[in-house]
């Protein structure tokens, strides 16, 4: 590993992470250790200037993520740009999006973890719809009717905002009732924003399994529980992280999305699974390294580089 390899992560500010199991954190930390170049910015410094992108970006001086004083960066001098702030996905995102493309659109430089077309084009919860043979029976609607319907047929089922992050906006509703009316009319901001109304799957209780893809092939995974009494399993909600193993239905799964999150330049990409149906694929800031790192003994932030700088 050379010192000429440079890379800025566009993420959200540093006292907004916790350090020890932010994937974020540990995948500049390892930069840094393999002798890369890491600085750091956050989205609202993004300019478009003269046909190019700019930020205002800080040196990652050590491991601890000390950061040099601010500079102004052009983007087509790095070779590597990560997008790695968390949703919500608004308008605000979405500029920033723009932004990037039309960069993109003028130099090659840098490569986008991910690329931010496909962040735009293939949003998390909806992405799963193009992959339906293995998804629960879902609907994207602000109709009242239909999530009447919904209930009637499967008895609970779960109210999904689409663009929070972290199980922000997942509520499970057991009957149709002057309580769930309410809920789901707030959740679609009284029938004008479409939501996800999705058969709640029971089995969530024994794990909501989070698979890491990079360049298309499963990496590492891990199996997520829910506290008693919850359905939500992610990590940072108490969810308790396992050692798992894929089934023969899940590594079709990640086969079957390998060939369009390649060509769709998807480089890092987190899956979830459960009771092996698809339910979400995350291909804004995926988490789970830490974990699978430490449940499995294996250095994956070294994998991801390694693979990275090789496919790049």
């Amino acid at each position: 590993m050379t010192k000429s390899i440079s890379c800025v992560f566009q993420m959200d500010p540093l006292k907004n992470l916790n350090f020890e199991t932010d994937s974020t954190v540990a995948l500049i930390r390892k930069a840094i250790t393999m002798g890369i170049d890491v600085w750091f910015t956050t989205a609202n410094t993004l300019t478009f200037i003269d046909n190019r992108a700019k930020v205002i970006g800080q040196f990652v001086e050590n491991t601890d993520l000390k950061l040099g004083p601010k500079q102004q960066l052009s983007l087509e001098k790095f070779d590597y740009y990560f997008i790695r702030q968390d949703p919500p996905f608004d308008m605000d995102y979405l500029t920033n999006l723009y932004i990037l493309e039309i960069h993109n659109k003028v130099y090659e430089k840098p490569f986008f973890v991910n690329h931010p077309s496909s962040i735009k084009n293939f949003t998390e919860k909806i992405f799963p719809f193009f992959f339906d043979e293995f998804m629960p029976y879902s609907v994207i609607s602000a109709d009242i009717k239909i999530f009447s319907e919904m209930v009637e047929k499967f008895g609970t089922v779960v109210l999904k905002t689409l663009y929070n992050k972290g199980g922000e906006g997942i509520h499970k509703v057991t009957d149709f009732n002057e309580k769930s009316i309410k809920l789901f009319n707030a959740a679609t901001n009284n029938h004008k924003t479409q939501i996800i109304i999705q058969e709640f799957i029971e089995d969530v209780k024994n794990g909501d399994k989070r698979i890491l893809i990079l360049n298309g092939k499963p990496e590492g995974f891990v199996n997520r529980i829910p506290r008693s009494g919850q359905f939500k399993a992610n990590l940072h909600l108490g969810g308790k992280a396992e050692r798992t193993i894929l089934t023969q239905k899940e590594k079709k799964i990640c086969n079957k999305l390998s060939s369009t999150l390649i060509n769709q330049k998807l480089f890092f990409v987190g899956i979830d699974i459960i009771n092996e149906k698809l339910t979400e694929i995350n291909v804004t800031s995926p988490t789970g390294i830490v974990q699978i790192e430490s449940l499995y003994g294996v250095d994956l932030c070294r994998v991801f580089w390694e693979k990275l700088i090789k496919f790049s």
